[in-house]
């Protein structure tokens, strides 16, 4: 993936699918647990709150999409125009059963979404449960406010299912082929499908910033602290995965690496102008971040936030894959650039012929 990714054949948008979605949940996890370690019950709640928001956004977005404008509102046309990729990734590993009309519909899935991850890193199913609880209630605010959303409460792997009413007059435009269609047959259209992926990374930028304004709301500085260690975790499971696969896999430990097999879609989501990448340099402008895109909405709040995710993240990242690495941006989003100018180094496996050579090794 990352510059070399796939965004023609169906494997290739699928592997997209799978990392941004998977994206969400390891948000979730390294940025929720540090808070319930050290505030116990108060975090909790404190989450609960910062997922019914984060719902309610996401509901905006539905309604606002020039899909519903089209279709207009009720259960059916709620499900249809989903926001990620949850209910697509579903419907490849079991069956997703959608049933039901305008007023009233169900959608059962082999699993809740996110529960092979937290399967795999030992998270607490309680807090994927939460999470799915929260999103579900903040959702029909979001809307327009005659929807209403329940899921059930499966242990992790066992069948798991949404209920979707709708308490107002329907638009009755989509009827539940459409909804299976929007799950079973997105890969005909590519565009589409990446479209949704693009979504997805939207909204795992979302719930980063959701959870930390909440958080720091609340504690503030100590609530700060708590947000740091979080996306530092994001980090550092990230470069480890990606350092241990690529050893495996018998690669070199450099930039070339790593960005070539970047663990994220960087040519369908992240949009970048033409670069220079070797062994030891990576330069290259981002002219378009999902993430970013979703933080400007909240002006400073919201940039103030991705500046803090920016550091932590890519310092962490980085450094953990190759302990070696200088991370340095020319220009970035979160603090008012119109792009993000990366200028990373490894200066022990920079050459000459690097842009910025003497600045990489500079004392």
């Amino acid at each position: 993936m990352g510059l070399s990714e796939d965004v023609i054949s169906c494997e290739g948008i699928i592997a997209s699918m799978e990392d941004v979605a998977l994206k969400q949940f390891l948000f979730l996890r390294n940025l929720a647990e540090p808070i319930i370690a050290r505030f116990g019950d108060r975090g909790t709640k404190t989450l609960g709150n910062a997922f019914k928001r984060y719902g309610q956004w996401r509901g905006e977005n539905i309604r606002m999409s020039q899909a519903s404008l089209v279709s207009g509102h009720d259960a059916l046309a709620f499900l249809a125009n989903w926001d990620s990729c949850d209910f697509i990734l579903a419907g490849l590993v079991g069956k997703v059963e959608a049933e039901g009309g305008s007023t009233s519909a169900t959608l059962r899935l082999p699993g809740v979404p996110g529960a092979a991850y937290f399967q795999r890193r030992q998270g607490k199913p309680e807090l994927l449960h939460q999470y799915w609880s929260g999103l579900l209630e903040g959702m029909p605010t979001g809307y327009d406010g005659r929807l209403a959303l329940a899921c059930t409460s499966a242990p992790l792997g066992e069948p798991w299912g949404i209920q979707v009413a709708y308490d107002g007059k329907p638009a009755g435009s989509i009827g539940i082929e459409r909804v299976r269609a929007a799950i079973h047959d997105i890969f005909a259209d590519p565009a589409r499908a990446l479209a949704v992926v693009r979504a997805t990374s939207r909204n795992a930028g979302a719930l980063y910033m959701f959870i930390a304004r909440e958080v720091i709301r609340v504690w503030d500085a100590t609530g700060e602290q708590l947000i740091r260690e979080g996306v530092r975790g994001i980090g550092r499971e990230r470069g480890s995965v990606l350092r241990d696969k690529h050893i495996r896999e018998g690669k070199p430990l450099n930039l070339k690496t790593l960005m070539t097999d970047w663990d994220g879609p960087l040519v369908s989501t992240w949009v970048f102008n033409e670069g220079y990448l070797s062994d030891g340099a990576w330069h290259q402008d981002c002219r378009y971040c999902p993430y970013a895109d979703v933080w400007a909405e909240f002006g400073k709040e919201g940039l103030d936030l991705g500046l803090l995710y920016d550091i932590e993240l890519h310092t962490t990242m980085y450094q953990t894959y190759h302990p070696g690495t200088i991370v340095r941006w020319d220009a970035l989003k979160t603090r008012g650039d119109h792009l993000c100018k990366f200028r990373i180094s490894i200066p022990e496996l920079a050459s000459p012929n690097d842009p910025e050579y003497k600045r990489s090794n500079e004392p």
